[in-house]
């Protein structure tokens, strides 16, 4: 970075990452219409080099609220989020790109005005010729340096499921309780697909019982936790026009980390269910309203309440030998 670029850097944002300002070969422009009264707009657009405006550094990545949007399919959110972050650097840059195009333009003889001589509208349409020729996409760039991360996505809120309230209590395991459990637990992973006669799988469901919540309520719930890319995690495509626009997201889990926790007071258990699961990501309401849990995957750290992080104080890796899915496009 030059001393002037430094310069540039707004006040109280640091230097490099989201708010990097890059530098550019001089311009080759030409008027597009010979003879027609040159414009500072005209001498921008007549540019063909393209400019990038929003330079992603090599250490910046995601903050937790735009992969939160991203991993919702909120992809317009979080480009809007980004832009905001960019819009004093991608300003001044494009002032920058704008006054060297029209100081090459006056040097040559083909425009007779300074960037300072211009009234407001014509740099402003000066500026917006430069953004025209933008070819950053920092979502992309962000999304490729962020690194994999611990997320969850829900199989359900087992009580509601018991068929006596009784049972939501510890004091009733004895008396029915625990095989009433048992039984909620099984018909969740069942619907996942989980072989429950496959070996492991009936003892990994009874170490949760004893070893989870004591009291089951509506904030208690049985998750998948994985470590792994958010892009593997999205529910839809970026684009209309992306290969795979249209199709579902499905995570096939090989040995499932399975999460039986209570997000109100942070008792919980995990155990690994020796057995493959699969789950199909939902697609984002037209309306805009949020996909429940149960239908998307989500950060562990913003899932409501306390995190399994929170509680353990985790080797997120731990979570991604073997616990990883498998992401495809069905």
């Amino acid at each position: 970075m030059t001393d002037n670029q430094k310069n540039r850097q707004p006040e109280g944002i640091p230097a490099g990452g989201q708010f990097a300002k890059t530098s550019h070969a001089p311009a080759d422009v030409s008027l597009t219409e010979p003879g027609a009264p040159a414009t500072a707009s005209a001498i921008i657009a007549a540019g063909t080099y393209p400019v990038t405006l929003r330079f992603v550094d090599y250490d910046d990545k995601l903050t937790t609220e735009q992969m939160g949007m991203i991993l919702e399919g909120r992809w317009n959110d979080a480009e809007n989020d980004v832009d905001d972050r960019f819009s004093d650097s991608a300003y001044e840059e494009s002032v920058t790109v704008a006054r060297g195009d029209l100081e090459t333009a006056v040097q040559e003889g083909r425009f007779d005005l300074e960037w300072d001589e211009l009234d407001p509208d014509e740099q402003n349409e000066a500026r917006y010729a430069v953004e025209e020729r933008d070819d950053s996409d920092p979502v992309k760039d962000l999304l490729r340096n962020t690194p994999p991360q611990l997320m969850r996505t829900s199989l359900g809120s087992p009580a509601g499921r018991l068929s006596e309230a009784r049972w939501a209590s510890w004091h009733h395991l004895d008396d029915g309780g625990f095989e009433a459990r048992k039984k909620v637990i099984s018909d969740l992973l069942k619907e996942s697909g989980v072989d429950l006669s496959a070996e492991g799988v009936a003892e990994a469901i009874e170490e949760l019982i004893d070893n989870g919540p004591g009291d089951w309520h509506e904030g208690v719930q049985l998750d998948v936790i994985f470590y792994g890319d958010v892009a593997d995690a999205v529910p839809v495509t970026r684009f209309d026009n992306d290969p795979d626009a249209g199709k579902e997201k499905v995570l096939e889990f090989a040995k499932p980390n399975i999460l039986l926790i209570d997000k109100w007071n942070g008792s919980g258990h995990d155990v690994v269910i020796p057995a493959p699961l699969k789950r199909t990501l939902a697609r984002p309401a037209e309306d805009g309203s949020e996909t429940p849990q149960t239908g998307r995957a989500y950060l562990d750290d913003s899932a409501g309440g306390y995190s399994w992080d929170d509680v353990c104080g985790l080797v997120k890796s731990a979570y991604g030998k073997e616990g990883a899915p498998r992401a495809t496009w069905a």
